[in-house]
């Protein structure tokens, strides 16, 4: 009876405990299903998070579109802006140009209203003797024509005379001094030596050039005494210019100058028309270094590679040719000019 009582209380223990076997098991599980749970949670909101990157990352694109467009307009904007500014500018410097120049006009109107027809006149005048004493000087800087400036600053002089105005004295004064000045200028006559340079030309073809003697001559003549001999002195003489045929030895008193068969007398010609002509072109210019030497140097192709009398003449000519001076030192002119700009309207 004790051992039935006693495995009465122990049964309910047995039970229990095989309860508690039971679930201890299923606690692993649900572990393994919260961790699957959280990882499910954490690749959806990695996911969400890579969207928003990506959206985040478009709109940057389209900002960054959207600002170089805005950038892109500006810039324009700007040039056009800065175009129409450098337009007004230039409209508004056109504009105060042209207001001065009215200006001016009107001065020279209301002016020309309060002159009577002696200030016309004498107005007229003094633009006419300005403009002449301009000429003068312009010929003398330019041209060193000295006889042409003269002639300018007396039709200037008659103009001041035909004022009759005291107060113009000292420019009648100074008038007279450039006239003196210019009278002593030595007198160059350029078109003289130019025709002379000219007939120098001319004739350059017609000289006589230092020749060797003529090829074809000498063969004809030395075929006509090499023809049959008639006799033993005949074929002595043939013999000895078949001899000399095999040698030909020319002398030249002047060592200098090279022996030229005919074929080369084209380029003593036209070397000696180039020097000429360059001669001619130089005094022309008023270039008397490019003028001498040009000459000097014509005189000594002359002497090198022409001989006769006609050569001799040509070089005489050459020589009074060389012996000239083309330029002269013309006088300062200008003291007039300055005092009518100076003082002209007083």
């Amino acid at each position: 009876m004790a051992n039935n009582a006693e495995q009465k209380k122990k049964a309910p223990v047995t039970v229990e405990n095989a309860a508690v076997q039971e679930k201890k098991p299923s606690k692993p599980i649900l572990l393994w299903i919260a961790i699957l749970i959280l990882l499910i949670l954490a690749g959806g909101l990695y996911w969400l998070i890579e969207q928003q990157k990506v959206a985040i990352a478009a709109m940057a694109d389209e900002v960054e579109a959207s600002q170089q467009t805005l950038e892109s307009r500006l810039s324009q904007l700007d040039s056009t802006v800065a175009s129409g500014s450098a337009n007004t500018t230039q409209l508004l410097e056109n504009l105060n140009s042209t207001d001065l120049g009215l200006a001016e006009k009107i001065a020279e109107v209301v002016k020309i209203q309060d002159m009577t027809n002696d200030d016309v006149k004498r107005v007229w005048a003094m633009a006419e003797v300005e403009f002449l004493l301009q000429t003068a000087s312009q010929r003398v800087l330019l041209a060193e024509d000295s006889e042409g400036a003269k002639t300018a600053l007396v039709l200037a002089d008659e103009k001041l005379k035909e004022l009759a105005d005291p107060r113009l004295y000292r420019l009648r004064a100074l008038l007279a001094d450039e006239q003196l000045a210019l009278s002593s200028v030595a007198k160059v006559d350029i078109d003289g030596l130019a025709a002379r340079l000219q007939s120098v030309l001319d004739k350059v073809d017609s000289l006589q050039v230092l020749m060797a003697p003529d090829v074809e001559a000498e063969a004809a003549k030395e075929e006509a005494l090499s023809e049959a001999p008639s006799d033993w002195k005949g074929a002595l003489m043939a013999a000895w210019h078949e001899i000399r045929s095999l040698v030909v030895i020319r002398h030249q008193q002047d060592g200098s100058a090279a022996v030229l068969v005919p074929q080369e007398r084209y380029f003593l010609y036209q070397n000696l028309h180039l020097k000429l002509e360059t001669a001619r072109l130089a005094l022309l210019a008023g270039r008397e270094g490019v003028y001498h030497d040009s000459l000097t140097s014509a005189e000594k192709w002359l002497r090198q590679y022409f001989v006769g009398e006609e050569r001799d003449a040509v070089l005489a000519t050459l020589a009074a040719l060389n012996s000239k001076k083309i330029t002269v030192a013309m006088p300062d002119i200008s003291a007039s000019l300055v005092w009518l700009k100076e003082k002209g309207d007083q």
